[in-house]
């Protein structure tokens, strides 16, 4: 049905159903011009999509002009863009189909025919008639789509969600798996969080890969951003391995290695080999597009270590570059898995010796295997320089000349990771295999069917009753990579060229939300299509823009939802640094559109007149900060800061930022998605960074519960409520976190915490509690300024909104 002037939306948001079948032939004819058309069809031909300036979709390259592929285009973007149908070969452009989306809905959302394409020449375009394009185009808006299955029906009804199906998807959704989650590297024995029924006291990460590799007896298998062989896992004085203590992660490998284990190691190969990159050293060196100051270039050498370390040794380490076709080196492998053999909870020999059951584990998540990322939930900056938990890696990249001869702040270190057991794990083995075989020698891999002792996936056959509560996950491993970086063998796979399943699966995710979003990511950056200005930087992933029109949608349902999203204060390097400045830019300009749609929604729907409703009574935006009093037996550095730098200033004042490195969603408890990526074009874009994650789910144990899970999801986040607010005493707001009263007490901590941390006169602990409310100010109708005292960063000079970059390019730092 059209839609009248009068109810046109102002977005064109929902998913389009793009079908590509087959273009004409050209017409018989024995002219000798006809000679030159048959020529020139010859050639192998595709078709692409694009929204605006935005590629959605490319087809393979058929000669015979014959494709029927079928694909599903999320969007979210203004009325008036235009959609564009491209019929190409890798030398010219064939034709065009041009149609807005205001037009796409007036024709009530379908177009479908043998439709002539547009031909450009010196008199403009106009179409031909012997060039035709037969195609689909189906727009379902997210309004009017089938009432989207809520999180909480998929945990009573386990089988309605059979996970992203399409053929943009690698991996299927697994059921039988084991999942653990974890928040922080490690973790201390007096963390223990008195908030309910948590399944068990949270887990330490770094021991339990420690444990992992050191029981592994066939395959260890590495795919890296950046890995230090002298890393030390073990560092907890009250460690319950204490044999473990002081060992390097390299010294580990080879003795694996050396009893026979295969150790394979995928790097990725920094080579700064454009003159560009060059000119700005160390732009890309550290996470995934942010800067480290020039004095400060150990992560730049940690992959070359590496491979210089396992040189000569069984461990086979190799360096893949981030090839691509237009920006060879400026993009980077950014997955951080490592997939081994385990003993299986089916195992029923005792004797280690003996030929034990194994199974396949993998973990993955935002921790990096190199120097910084080691601390725990006290997120210290001085107090622990003198341990050996930091004094052999200290850490500091956001100050130049930083150094622990002249003492902290460190920077800590906030992440998460998680581990899979079952189908799932098998599949990241395979991103593995694709991986290397594309870009390594595929000979050192080892076929996993002659693995002794190690067993298939199981299914719900085959699982042993007694574990069933354990093996209730299900899982589905999705990807942003391409054909330049992956092999896709497998034949159902040939018409995959670029896969950006991470994305979509965030995007079904949001619009399945009933209740609350809880992200925790080092970038938000996202949505450029509705952003006020920068409209065409290439930013378009559409994760903020979908919260922001869930929001919308909720407050025109007159229900309560919430979102709490945990950033950085700034992305890590030298806040003054162009890059970071760039960056800051980005997530201004990322926030302010979003608090646009929702003021809009509240003046539309009279809930922001008398005060009665705020934009920040659904989004909130935080991060995380420390301030120490000194301590008795602190570290005495030999050398001081220059006063009035960065880094006299924080050293003086005692505080700095939490890094928060972490990549995860959680949606209503229930639903976790969590892996390498950031929320950004080069995590999200599939042709950029190479990234990693898993969308997963527990079953419910009593399918008649419709009330919050209170799972392992559940009990992940409050863990790390309870970490950020040092607060039990509220848990019964937690429990609600949709609610007004929750949002409120949550918003309270942040500003009491912020104004604590700013204070110049008084140096005041903040004893555990690390939530700050992120330094903007947001007006009842939407408007996103700087606050009075938070024009700048504490001790920096740094601008809290950025500024945008005068040379680097927008799809360097987006």
């Amino acid at each position: 049905m059209a839609i009248d002037d009068d109810e046109m939306p102002k977005i064109l948001h929902g998913t389009i159903e793009a079908t590509i079948f087959n273009a004409s032939s050209p017409p018989s004819s024995s002219s000798f011009p006809f000679k030159c058309v048959c020529l020139k069809a010859k050639k192998p031909a595709y078709v692409t999509i694009k929204i605006d300036k935005n590629k959605v979709a490319k087809t393979i390259e058929d000669i015979d002009r014959v494709w029927n592929q079928t694909f599903k285009i999320q969007c979210a973007y203004p009325i008036d863009s235009t959609i564009t149908i491209t019929l190409k070969t890798k030398t010219s452009t064939l034709g065009k189909y041009h149609i807005k989306g205001q037009k796409l809905l007036e024709e009530g959302g379908l177009i479908n025919g043998f439709i002539p394409l547009l031909m450009e020449d010196n008199n403009g375009k106009k179409p031909n008639q012997k060039l035709k394009l037969k195609f689909q185009l189906w727009f379902n808006s997210a309004e009017e789509l089938l009432e989207p299955i809520s999180w909480a029906k998929i945990m009573r009804f386990g089988n309605c969600c059979q996970g992203m199906r399409d053929s943009s998807t690698t991996f299927p959704q697994r059921s039988n798996c084991y999942v653990k989650l974890y928040h922080d590297a490690h973790h201390c024995s007096t963390f223990q969080p008195n908030i309910g029924l948590l399944c068990e006291a949270p887990r330490k990460l770094w021991e339990d890969v420690y444990k992992a590799i050191e029981g592994a007896k066939h395959i260890i298998y590495i795919a890296a951003w950046s890995l230090n062989p002298n890393l030390v896992l073990v560092r907890d004085p009250q460690t319950e391995i204490p044999h473990a203590k002081g060992i390097k992660l390299g010294d580990l490998l080879k003795k694996k290695a050396e009893e026979g284990v295969a150790v394979r190691i995928m790097l990725w190969d920094d080579e700064k080999s454009l003159p560009f990159i060059k000119k700005n050293k160390g732009v890309i060196t550290n996470s995934n597009n942010t800067q480290h100051d020039d004095d400060d270039d150990d992560d730049d050498d940690d992959n070359d270590d590496a491979f210089a370390y396992f040189k000569k040794t069984r461990v086979i380490c190799t360096k893949c570059p981030r090839l691509h076709h237009k920006f060879p080196t400026l993009f980077s492998h950014h997955q951080k898995t490592i997939t081994l053999d385990t003993k299986s909870p089916n195992n029923s020999c005792d004797d280690d010796d003996g030929e034990d059951e194994r199974e396949l584990m993998s973990f993955l998540g935002g921790l990096d295997l190199c120097e910084g990322r080691y601390d725990t939930e006290q997120h210290s900056l001085f107090h622990t320089l003198i341990r050996e938990s930091h004094c052999y890696d200290f850490y500091q990249p956001n100050i130049g000349g930083a150094s622990l001869n002249k003492g902290g702040p460190r920077t800590p270190w906030h992440d998460a990771h998680a581990c899979v057991i079952g189908e799932a794990a098998w599949d990241v083995l395979t991103n593995f295999d694709q991986r290397w075989r594309k870009q390594c020698d595929s000979s050192f891999l080892v076929p996993t069917t002659t693995i002794a002792n190690v067993v298939g996936p199981r299914n719900s056959t085959t699982s042993n009753t007694s574990i069933d509560k354990d093996w209730n996950w299900k899982v589905q491993v999705y990807r942003s990579i391409d054909d330049v970086s992956a092999s896709f063998q497998s034949q159902s796979f040939r018409e995959l060229h670029v896969e950006r399943s991470i994305h979509e699966a965030y995007v079904e995710a949001i619009r399945s939300a009933e209740k609350f979003i809880y992200i925790e990511n080092e970038y938000f950056i996202g949505g450029c299509q509705l952003w006020d200005k920068d409209r065409d930087s290439g930013c378009t992933n559409l994760i903020p823009i979908e919260i922001a029109l869930k929001i919308v949608s909720k407050i025109k349902a007159k229900e309560r939802f919430a979102v709490y999203i945990v950033i950085p204060m700034w992305p890590e390097g030298v806040p003054k640094s162009e890059a970071v400045q760039d960056i800051l830019h980005w997530t201004r300009e990322t926030m302010t559109m979003m608090y646009r749609l929702i003021g809009e929604a509240l003046k539309e729907n009279g809930e922001n007149n008398n005060n009665n409703g705020h934009p920040k009574d659904y989004l909130n935006f935080f991060c995380l900060a420390n301030r120490e009093q000194k301590g008795s037996g602190e570290y005495i550095p030999q050398h001081a800061p220059h006063p009035g730098t960065l880094y006299g200033n924080a050293q003086s004042n005692r505080r700095f930022m939490v890094y928060v490195h972490s990549k995860f969603m959680i949606v209503d408890d229930e639903y976790i998605l969590i892996g390498s990526a950031n929320v950004n074009q080069r995590s999200m874009d599939g042709e950029r960074d190479s990234e990693i994650a898993i969308g997963c789910y527990q079953l419910s144990q009593d399918n008649k519960n419709e009330g919050m899970s209170h799972g392992e999801i559940h009990a992940f986040r409050m863990s790390l409520w309870y970490e950020h607010t040092a607060s039990s005493a509220n848990y019964d707001l937690f429990l609600e976190p949709q609610s007004l009263e929750c949002v409120n007490f949550m918003r309270s901590i942040g500003d009491k915490m912020w104004q604590i941390y700013i204070n110049n006169d008084e140096i005041v602990d903040m004893e555990g509690v690390h939530l700050v409310t992120y330094p903007i100010s947001v007006t009842q109708d939407g408007c996103v300024k700087d606050l009075p005292d938070g024009v700048r960063f504490p001790d920096t000079n740094s601008r809290v909104k950025g500024k945008r970059s005068q040379t680097l390019p927008p799809n360097f730092t987006n």
